[in-house]
């Protein structure tokens, strides 16, 4: 009974992130089904580039689309689940040290670089992704009731960080991994 009430809520999760993507695309203008649309870089032209290079970056933005919105929807799940299970002060009382310190170097290194603005206004934006899964693990009598396992856990966050530095640092998955994710 309990694993079926985990896939009932994964379930539930999954049609909440496709509404939620939905909205994006038909209140924000953002595409989300059609990840070739390459509006917002409107003077990037197919003939820039070669052929290779061109596909590549086509495939893997889809990609990149994916862990960006996983990432950041998993940064969501916990500010939520850690407020309401643990108070607004989660960060201070819950989150490792060695984290926190993690945080606040990104955090300062960022003010040194006047040319960009700052990425978030609350330190689980400047939480690596590893670091996500940490918290998580560290937390983990508020995060049972819907993971199954730390380990599950784990591999799939080591899996997704793999991923996610591959095409950060312009690498090509194939599309085994592509499915996957």
């Amino acid at each position: 009974m309990v694993n079926e009430e985990k896939i009932r809520q994964f379930v539930f999760n999954g049609l909440l992130l496709h509404d939620s993507l939905l909205t994006l695309e038909n209140q924000q203008g953002i595409s989300v089904s059609n990840p070739g649309d390459m509006k917002q870089v409107s003077r990037v032209v197919e003939t820039d580039f070669s052929p290779i290079v061109w596909n590549n970056a086509i495939s893997m933005s889809s990609v990149y689309q994916s862990i960006f919105c996983i990432e950041n929807m998993l940064r969501n799940f916990i500010v939520e689940r850690m407020s309401e299970r643990q108070g607004l002060n989660w960060w201070e009382d819950k989150v490792p040290s060695g984290i926190k310190k993690a945080v606040e170097k990104l955090k300062k290194d960022e003010i040194k670089n006047k040319f960009f603005s700052s990425r978030s206004d609350s330190e689980i934006g400047y939480t690596m992704l590893g670091n996500l899964g940490q918290i998580i693990i560290n937390n983990w009598d508020d995060f049972s009731d819907i993971i199954p396992s730390q380990a599950w856990l784990t591999s799939r966050m080591d899996d997704l960080e793999m991923a996610r530095n591959i095409v950060m640092h312009t690498g090509v998955l194939p599309q085994v991994e592509i499915d996957r994710i």
